[in-house]
């Protein structure tokens, strides 16, 4: 073969055109002996491309221990992710809890002092009658008030 046809045949192969035959002639011709020197990258090319690779008997049990492993380390993540999550949801939760109980008691004592306040004391039996009274007349305006109101809405 001579440089031109060579030169053909490896355009053809390059652009993925060359036919079985004429793949096999570039074959036979970088595998013998009287190469050019112009073709040596070529012909390392098709030596290491047609080369025969041995396979270790142990590459598959190999492979899956790898792969087995980076499962392992992948759900161990994973995991740790969850837990973080978890972790950060819960303390929020307490967090949250401990101001509403603390918002609750604060509440509760202020409502308490408050009612302390407003308590009076009163010593004298005639005023204890006076304000008893003065507080009845109160409830009963308001009753009145609510018992007029649901008597006008049932008339309409």
């Amino acid at each position: 073969m001579d440089a031109n046809d060579i030169k053909i045949l490896l355009g053809r192969f390059y652009e993925c055109q060359a036919t079985e035959q004429e793949e096999q002639q570039l074959k036979d011709y970088f595998f013998g002996a009287d190469v050019d020197p112009q073709w040596t990258e070529e012909q390392c090319f098709f030596k290491n491309l047609y080369a025969e690779t041995i396979i270790p008997n142990d590459l598959e049990w190999r492979l899956e221990r790898q792969i087995d492993a980076w499962n392992k380390i992948d759900k161990t993540a994973t995991q740790k992710a969850k837990k973080a999550r978890l972790a950060w949801i819960t303390g929020i939760a307490a967090s949250l809890l401990l101001l509403f109980t603390i918002g609750w008691f604060v509440k509760s004592a202020t409502d308490q002092h408050q009612y302390v306040q407003q308590q009076e004391i009163i010593d004298n039996p005639q005023d204890a009658y006076a304000t008893t009274q003065k507080a009845l007349v109160k409830f009963s305006d308001c009753i009145n008030k609510g018992l007029n109101q649901v008597d006008h809405a049932t008339r309409d």
